[in-house]
């Protein structure tokens, strides 16, 4: 008997979401609803056996068109996957897709938040981390995000927010609990301070025009707002999770189980797309121009992430001690377990 005739339907794969291409900020509903509907197909999805074109492995890899996933794209181009005997196929896709790609099958890797991937472990889904792509920077001011206020306005230092509000582009995930320790670090109390969810794009106008008291968010975001006014008052995840690693490379249990040599392998070549990546910037604005639709005079002043794949378990823990200590998940997560 097939037991995927008792599994539900597949779920829809959502288009991309260009508006938000600049980087990986995940639109949160869409996300949420996605995780909590990945419960239902595990176990339900294609049987993830390895298909081979021209003696090659055919692995496809799920991102976003944002700038940490131009180390994969790099990678692609310089033939490194092909180097290793895999035939690796990029699928530009939604973030509450990422997930839902891997348990189903029809994604072999995703280039994730870590946050995400933290959490979807923690709820019991068969994901793996198998290393990273991108770190917060050592220090606040190298750091590509920041945490906004208007320059004449209340705002002057951290606490200075209790009883305000601030947006962050995804309630629950990286960008909110960085938030929260950065605050708590400096002196606020973030139990006091009112975090709402809030599209990057609309952040601006809405500081702006007083709707919110402070705006987190990333480069090139960050230009417009500081072009009409805004300052930045510090960098949540650099002072929260210095060196905390920002974009996961994740892969389905059950396909690492079946294909560890692939997925060895889809490491090695991705190493060098990183390290390629941090030794050139302007190869990776360059290939963001080709991903992206941002315009091109915001790519050539953007922040770019601090590609580094080292040290994943200290990177990664800095993530799982943050998410505990802040209730963000709902069971421990055993680093050495999560990490392969």
């Amino acid at each position: 008997m097939d037991h995927r005739a008792h599994c539900p339907p597949p779920l829809p794969t959502p288009a991309p979401d260009r508006g938000t291409a600049a980087r990986r900020r995940l639109r949160p509903l869409a996300a949420a609803a996605a995780l909590l509907a990945l419960t239902a197909l595990v176990g339900c999805g294609p049987s993830q056996e390895l298909r081979r074109h021209d003696g090659l492995a055919v692995v496809h890899v799920g991102h976003l068109p944002v700038v940490d996933a131009v180390a994969f794209t790099l990678a692609l181009d310089k033939g490194w996957f092909r180097d290793e005997g895999i035939d690796a196929r990029a699928d530009e896709t939604s973030a509450g897709a990422l997930l839902t790609n891997l348990i189903n099958g029809t994604d072999q890797f995703a280039l994730c938040e870590t946050a995400g991937v933290v959490s979807a472990y923690a709820k019991g889904l068969p994901v793996h981390v198998i290393g990273g792509v991108s770190k917060a920077a050592a220090r606040p001011e190298d750091d590509s995000g920041g945490l906004l206020v208007m320059r004449n306005g209340p705002v002057r230092k951290p606490a200075d927010l209790n009883g305000r509000t601030v947006a962050v582009g995804q309630l629950k995930g990286g960008g909110e609990v960085a938030l929260r320790a950065a605050l708590d670090k400096a002196g606020a109390d973030s139990d006091r301070v009112k975090i709402l969810e809030m599209p990057l794009s609309d952040m601006t106008a809405a500081l702006v025009k007083g709707r919110i008291d402070a705006m987190s968010t990333i480069s090139p975001f960050d230009t417009t707002a500081l072009a009409q006014g805004a300052v930045r008052l510090m960098a949540p995840g650099a002072e929260a999770a210095p060196r905390g690693m920002q974009m996961a490379v994740a892969t389905s249990s059950v396909f690492e189980r079946k294909n560890p040599e692939v997925v060895r392998g889809f490491r090695r070549a991705l190493d060098k797309g990183i390290a390629y990546a941090a030794a050139h910037p302007d190869a990776v604005r360059q290939g963001l121009s080709a991903l992206s639709p941002m315009p091109k005079k915001l790519i050539a002043t953007m922040k770019l992430p601090v590609f580094d794949a080292s040290t994943p378990r200290s990177s990664l823990k800095v993530w799982t001690d943050l998410m505990e200590r802040y209730r963000f998940l709902s069971r421990p997560v055993d680093v050495d377990e999560l990490l392969s």
